[in-house]
């Protein structure tokens, strides 16, 4: 073979190694375009509290759910949330519920996926799901 046909040969295969990789992170890197959530820092308070977060979801369907986790700084689950269409808003706020003797004050991570359908591509289809991962929310929860 030829050196300047191995070369081709060389970067076409390295080529087809790589945009698999490069694919597959921008599928799971976060978006704004499809919603967001946001929680604001804020004081961990004795006993146990609801600490409040806000979401957006911007589906390309009335047919969607938002599920949201909670994680303390040491990387526990420490709740969850889910929203649907039809029972609620596109826009609202909810609540996490933290007790200060399970968790240490720090960073706290929220983690949300969007998930909507559309309908298959022949009327006996089933229903074509969307995933959208959004860009993880940070708040800080101190002592006083």
């Amino acid at each position: 073979m030829h050196r300047s046909s191995r070369r081709r040969v060389f970067a076409v295969t390295a080529l087809g190694a790589v945009l698999p990789l490069l694919v597959a992170g921008q599928a799971e890197a976060g978006s704004t375009r499809f919603g967001q959530v946001s929680a604001r820092d804020g004081v961990l308070r004795p006993d146990c509290h609801r600490y409040r977060y806000h979401y957006v979801v911007k589906p390309r369907s009335n047919d969607w759910i938002l599920e949201t986790w909670l994680q303390d700084p040491r990387g526990r689950h420490r709740g969850a949330g889910d929203f649907l269409a039809g029972s609620d808003p596109k826009r609202g706020r909810a609540s996490f519920g933290i007790c200060r003797t399970s968790v240490v004050p720090g960073r706290f991570t929220i983690k949300a996926r969007l998930r909507w359908y559309t309908p298959g591509p022949l009327p006996v289809s089933p229903p074509v799901e969307h995933t959208r991962w959004f860009t993880p929310a940070h708040f800080r929860l101190r002592h006083r």
